[in-house]
């Protein structure tokens, strides 16, 4: 049995700096380092490997400096690095780098490939599951445990609402979560063999065939004027009513203006297709259609003229279906959620149409028929204005962007039965506990390492009387205390509610790019030179076990 690796090297994210002036991201002097999701794809590989006696292959798009992941992988315990480095492949885009990923597969032939969920620098998430499906490998994403049968995987996998467990047919292509192993030290002692140097007589694609290009560039200033409250001044915050719609109205949509189609996609969330729709009708008078599977009963004020309700279809049916709806309709323009079967399904559907696809967009205009996209890279710092030079241009957008400032008051429904019959097996699901709200409410608590566990059940009660929900950063997390869905950071989520109350955070870099969105931050922390003031718009200087107690306490009365 063969086991591809997927790596990829990275500049170190927080060292990364933005010339104003000249618009371009400087390197100079920035550490290379291997992408973390990725280091763990290579020990997962290594540890199956030991276990079923696997030959092992790890491969790299880039530089020739790319070559030193590859002599790590292999101290690692891979037998074989393969480097694919060549100028025509500069500037090539998640589809192309997809295309030449895939020409690499069709010569190694592997049973299994796997490459971590995304590249801390983009991500983007599309490059797997484009890969995939541009070689026929059955894909599953987000995936935490792997054992090898005969002629299939079992793989567990982090799902949004929970975990997993799924039967995947050979050869399937696997993205690894965070959760998946710790990976081992690199040692240092180990000589590996010669990289193998493939060039581009591999393949016809090339950089300058990439769908997208990047029109302009800016950073974001994620530091915020802290200023210092007391408790008193605090809890007149949190008492003040939630306007979760920004102006309080909803417009009611109108009727479409063209004979073109907007096309929206509603995957397994009503908030986020209720964000999307309203967007789309705000920038656009195309005729708005939506496709989903979410039923039609959970979206009512569904800003579309009509909603094609997909009942029973996996990932893979809803991008088939996808894909034929676009090809028999005057489709301009497709926008879809940021949500793990989201990107999975656009991702599948833009490698089946030859789509330029961004991904994770925090905004979208329209100007001269085209869609303008907004996308956050190198942890959020720096935002990539992107377009496609492809019709129908696609993205998918992050949850909480977009208030929901447009509804109707009703649509047509057409609802499709699958008749197929999915390749996938679900063998478990273990939904999370169903009175952990996701990460989608106007507040959210974040719970840090200067939180006592006996106080994070108090946190819940105060959440809870609050309509709030609580998430942590990694470290908290890593004690297994709160469930890997609710990481905020960088190797978690990103969020954007209008309050977001950090307790006892420090305020490291790896967490505050994912409150960059956030409307207003608090910070409770006893130290008052933590660099989480930094990122805060007020802060309480004050021990978190008593700012806990007494805010529970109030939420009592």
């Amino acid at each position: 049995m063969k086991i591809l690796v997927f790596v990829k090297q990275i500049p170190d994210i927080n060292a990364i700096k933005f010339d104003p002036k000249t618009k371009r991201i400087i390197r100079s002097g920035v550490k290379l380092v291997f992408n973390s999701y990725d280091k763990k794809a290579v020990e997962a590989a290594v540890q199956l490997s030991e276990k079923y006696g696997c030959e092992t292959y790890a491969a790299s798009m880039g530089p020739p400096d790319a070559a030193d992941i590859l002599r790590d992988s292999m101290r690692m315990g891979i037998n074989h690095g393969i480097l694919l480095s060549d100028r025509n492949f500069a500037g090539s885009d998640t589809f192309v780098t997809a295309h030449i990923l895939a020409a690499l597969v069709n010569i190694i032939n592997p049973d299994i490939i796997l490459a971590g969920k995304s590249s801390l620098d983009g991500e983007t998430s599309q490059v797997p599951p484009e890969t995939a499906q541009m070689c026929g490998y059955n894909f599953m994403s987000s995936v935490s445990e792997i054992q090898v049968m005969e002629k299939s995987v079992v793989v567990s996998r982090d799902e949004d609402d929970g975990m997993a467990k799924y039967e995947v047919p050979l050869p399937a292509f696997l993205s690894v979560s965070e959760k998946i192993n710790r990976a081992r030290q690199v040692d240092p002692s180990i000589i590996p063999e010669e990289v193998e140097v493939y060039d581009s007589d591999i393949t016809p694609w090339k950089g300058n065939k990439s769908p997208t290009r990047v029109i302009d560039t800016f950073s974001l200033n994620s530091s915020r004027n802290n200023k210092f409250i007391n408790f008193n001044e605090f809890l007149k915050i949190i008492d003040a009513p939630e306007d979760a719609n920004g102006s309080g109205q909803y417009k009611y949509m109108g009727e479409p203006e063209s004979g073109n189609i907007f096309l929206g996609l509603a995957v397994d969330d009503p908030r986020i297709s209720m964000e999307i729709s309203s967007k789309i009708c705000e920038i656009s008078r195309d005729k708005i259609v939506v496709i989903g599977n979410i039923d039609p009963a959970n979206l009512q004020g569904l800003a579309c003229h009509q909603y094609i309700y997909l009942e029973g279809y996996d990932n893979a049916s809803i991008a088939k279906y996808v894909v034929k709806y676009i090809n028999e309709n005057p489709v301009k323009h497709v926008l879809a959620p940021s949500n793990l079967n989201g990107r999975d399904i656009m991702s599948f559907v833009a490698a089946s149409l030859g789509l330029g696809l961004t991904a994770d967009c925090v905004d979208i205009k329209l100007e001269d028929g085209k869609m303008i996209q907004y996308k956050p890279s190198f942890g959020g710092g720096i935002i990539a204005v992107i377009q496609s030079k492809t019709d129908p241009d696609a993205a998918t957008v992050r949850k909480g962007m977009f208030p929901v400032k447009y509804i109707s008051r009703s649509f047509e429904t057409l609802k499709v039965r699958s008749n197929t019959t999915s390749s996938y097996r679900l063998l478990e699901k273990i939904p999370l506990d169903s009175k952990l709200r996701p990460l989608d409410t106007h507040i959210i608590f974040g719970i840090g390492t200067g939180v006592g566990v006996d106080d994070i059940k108090t946190i819940y009660a105060i959440a809870d009387k609050l309509k709030a929900s609580v998430g942590a950063t990694r470290r908290v997390v890593d004690t297994g205390i709160i469930p890997r869905q609710f990481q905020i950071g960088l190797t978690g989520v990103s969020i954007s509610p209008g309050l977001y109350i950090a307790i006892g955070i420090s305020g490291s870099d790896n967490h505050v790019v994912g409150i960059r969105y956030a409307g207003k931050v608090i910070a409770i922390n006893n130290n008052p030179g933590a660099a989480i003031f930094n990122h805060s718009d007020m802060g309480i200087i004050m021990d978190s076990h008593e700012f806990i107690e007494k805010l529970y306490d109030y939420m009592k009365r």
